[in-house]
Parts: C-alpha cells; sequence; structure tokens
C-alpha cells in the first residue's frame, strides 16, 4: 500500500482525530443498528489503522512541543 505524508498545524491535527474519533464510533456502534447496514470489515481495519496514525501523530506533536516551550 502506498503511504503519503501530510502537514498540519498541531490545532489541524487534534481537529482531525476528533472527527476520525467520532466518525469511528458512529461507524462501529451506531451505523450497524441501522436497517440495511452492510459490515465492510476491511473499511473499518483500514479506519482503525489510519486513526491510530494520527492519534500517534498528535502524541509526538504534543511531545515535541512540550520539548521545544521548556
Amino acid at each position: 500500500m502506498k503511504k503519503i505524508s501530510v502537514q498540519f498545524t498541531l490545532e489541524e491535527l487534534q481537529a482531525a482525530v476528533t472527527l476520525a474519533s467520532d466518525q469511528m464510533f458512529r461507524v462501529k456502534y451506531i451505523d450497524p443498528k441501522m436497517p440495511g447496514y452492510v459490515s465492510n470489515q476491511g473499511k473499518l481495519d483500514a479506519s482503525k489503522a489510519a486513526l491510530q496514525a494520527l492519534q500517534d501523530a498528535l502524541e509526538e506533536a504534543k511531545g515535541l512541543n512540550a520539548k521545544a516551550s521548556a
């Protein structure tokens, strides 16, 4: 799978993590209760991996920011 890089400010990254986390909750707990819902485990797994990558990047960025201001 091809990997890409993007640049975010800390605030943009935090917003992306929040949105992705909220969407993941919806996909995992709300959508399956909707009539006609069809599960796609591959897409769910890819989404979980993407969210984890965003969360890891955010934690790393916060750590770098804390070191820079100390």
